[in-house]
């Protein structure tokens, strides 16, 4: 399969968990390969002086109710998490360490769910080993691996490379080397895979 597309992702953003929603059926029906890149949304934010969605009130609440609105409209399951933003850092490394174990697409739907469906507060760790373990991963094996420097380096090339290749949020995604941001450019996403 010579098409792709690829997903730059950080569970941290609810507007990445509706579009990783809708990603499977998207590389589906295109017939292409679908490719997931974990990074640190703050790392980006960052790196590209950011400030994020948030840090306005008034964009803030619309924001939200923008999201909630597109939730609803796809039938995508969705409670507004009180503890978000959560701090995803060991989140995300974790990644790694389920791509390792073979348990990726558990582990991703598990934190996904647990923030935006569950409205967990993993920002507190006894919160985060309560979920691994519910969805039957080895909480030990994780919170021991994501210490590793080696975990710890991918996901900073990860970011860093994101951002020399123009992201400066996520979601972002690529079709080749067309970049699309946010999960309302589905669509355009959709129509570049077609033109493929």
């Amino acid at each position: 399969m010579s098409k792709q597309l690829e997903f730059v992702y950080d569970v941290v953003s609810f507007p990445t968990y509706l579009a990783w929603t809708q990603l499977p059926t998207i590389a589906e029906e295109a017939g292409c390969r679908l490719r997931m890149t974990p990074v640190f949304c703050g790392g980006i934010f960052k790196s590209t002086g950011n400030p994020g969605p948030l840090s306005i009130p008034a964009k803030r609440k619309w924001y939200f109710d923008d999201l909630i609105m597109r939730a609803k409209h796809l039938d995508v399951p969705f409670v507004m998490n009180p503890h978000s933003p959560i701090q995803t850092l060991p989140i995300m490394r974790g990644v790694f360490v389920a791509e390792e174990r073979a348990e990726m697409g558990a582990y991703i739907k598990t934190m996904f769910e647990a923030i935006w469906v569950h409205a967990r507060n993993l920002n507190e760790v006894d919160e985060v080993r309560a979920t691994l373990v519910e969805a039957g991963l080895d909480a030990d094996a994780y919170f021991a691996e994501i210490q590793r420097d080696d975990i710890k380096s991918r996901l900073r090339k990860n970011t860093d490379d994101a951002v020399a290749r123009g992201a400066f949020g996520v979601p972002t995604f690529f079709v080749g080397d067309q970049m699309f941001f946010g999960q309302d450019r589905l669509d355009f996403v959709q129509e570049a895979l077609r033109s493929r």
